[in-house]
């Protein structure tokens, strides 16, 4: 799926799942939901948060950017003796030496992604954006399930799963679906204003 589909999907169910809530509770939820839909797609050069952190948006780059984040990260681990810093570099070590919808579309990469946020928000009673960051890494990992490609669910191991109902990226299919979403999301802000 493409970046914009996985925004789409993560605002529609934020908002579904805030609705009735108060208004700053239900945008807390839907910014840290497309945050966490966008999170995946790092093992990706010309992912939608890559294109605003490398410098150039090749995998080269995108190696040596996770690659240094990684080692900056355990040496700040070595330092502080913090357990955020020593997750913080697994997860960048492996981001930059994992192929796309490899380590962050799989089991192991939501589990050390939803803990580092875990460490950073519910220590402090943030539990909507921790809520909202896996509701949308999780719809991510479901929607690129059903892509042809599939996701390597039990990273480590190499193989590919995926739906036996696919949906090609960027597929006129998958335009239909954005165009569903963004009219479904548009609908429940103007009952929100009704409210």
């Amino acid at each position: 799926m493409t970046g914009k589909t996985h925004v789409a999907i993560g605002i529609s169910a934020a908002l579904t799942i805030s609705f009735g809530q108060p208004l700053e509770e239900q945008l807390v939820l839907v910014l840290t939901s497309v945050i966490g839909s966008l999170i995946p797609d790092l093992d990706h050069p010309k992912g939608k948060l890559n294109q605003k952190l490398l410098l150039y948006n090749n995998n080269f780059y995108r190696v040596l950017f996770y690659l240094s984040l990684g080692g900056l990260s355990m040496y700040l681990y070595f330092l502080k003796k913090s357990k955020l810093f020593l997750l913080l570099g697994i997860v960048s070590f492996l981001i930059g030496i994992s192929s796309h919808r490899g380590f962050t579309h799989s089991i192991l990469g939501f589990l050390a992604s939803s803990s580092i946020v875990g460490i950073l928000t519910v220590r402090y009673g943030l539990s909507n954006v921790y809520s909202g960051f896996i509701i949308g890494y999780i719809l991510h990992l479901v929607a690129d399930f059903f892509t042809p490609k599939g996701i390597k669910i039990f990273y480590p191991l190499n193989t590919s799963v995926s739906s036996p109902i696919t949906i090609k990226t960027n597929s006129k299919a998958e335009k239909i679906l954005f165009m569903l979403l963004s009219v479904y999301s548009i609908c429940l802000l103007l009952r929100y204003l009704e409210i």
